[in-house]
């Protein structure tokens, strides 16, 4: 029995791609105005965000946590926007945006990998590495300094690669 979220597997690629995209152009202009950041995360957010309630409301009829996965792209979503509306404000607050951010996704996905769907031991690796850098980039402002960029990074790229890798695995 096929469900939605395996019907619709290119989804989750298609987030772990833009994730990886939004990483990689955070690595090779690190020295750029963190306003760049706000806008490149911004507008990734809130198409990963689009995309994730997709797959949520596909998964309704089959999946008991269809919920959460709505529940991620609602929270991808609020945080792009915010992100594109106050630009200004965005960059000053952007540590515990993004920390917030990756520390909800990972907390999910520790959840997730005792849920019994998928790769248990990825989701919980990748969990908990996110839950660690998410909660380093909130609270420790003296990591902030010239090294945001390159956390941000870090913390995009293991959640790409993760969607990636779990969209072939649904495959």
């Amino acid at each position: 029995m096929e469900n939605s979220i395996s019907k619709n597997w290119y989804m989750l690629l298609i987030k772990g791609i833009i994730m990886i995209l939004l990483a990689i152009l955070i690595f090779m202009s690190p020295a750029d105005a963190l306003l760049t950041y706000v806008l490149y995360l911004g507008i990734g957010l809130t198409v990963a965000g689009l995309v994730r309630i997709f797959q949520g409301f596909q998964a309704k009829g089959t999946l008991d946590n269809w919920g959460w996965i709505v529940m991620e792209g609602v929270i991808d979503i609020i945080a792009g926007f915010i992100l594109m509306a106050h630009p200004a404000v965005s960059a000053a607050v952007l540590p515990f945006i993004i920390g917030f951010w990756g520390t909800f996704y990972g907390f999910y996905l520790v959840i997730d990998a005792f849920s019994g769907t998928g790769s248990t031991g990825m989701k919980l690796i990748a969990g908990i590495l996110t839950v660690i850098i998410g909660f380093a980039i909130m609270f420790n402002p003296i990591m902030m300094g010239m090294t945001l960029a390159v956390w941000i990074a870090i913390l995009l790229l293991i959640v790409g690669i993760f969607n990636v890798i779990a969209s072939f695995s649904l495959k």
